[in-house]
């Protein structure tokens, strides 16, 4: 029987950590920190954002809905 070995994530991530986990750009990123949408943190002068928040801004986003055509 074989397991799986799965990595814990991340306690937080810095901005690039962030663009490579969440696959989003970076001005998308800074525009939503600017905007209050997605939670940042400082220390030492570097950004820092904690998963949980990274999280819940990723499930914040809207669902897509099924075109019609697609529905059918």
């Amino acid at each position: 029987m074989a397991t799986t070995h799965h990595e814990p994530a991340p306690l937080a991530y810095d901005m690039q950590g962030l663009i490579k986990a969440s696959g989003w750009g970076r001005s998308k990123i800074q525009e939503d920190i600017a905007a209050g949408r997605l939670k940042a943190r400082k220390s030492a002068g570097k950004l820092i954002i904690m998963y949980e928040d990274a999280r819940a801004w990723l499930l914040a986003l809207p669902v897509r809905e099924p075109s019609k055509k697609e529905a059918a």
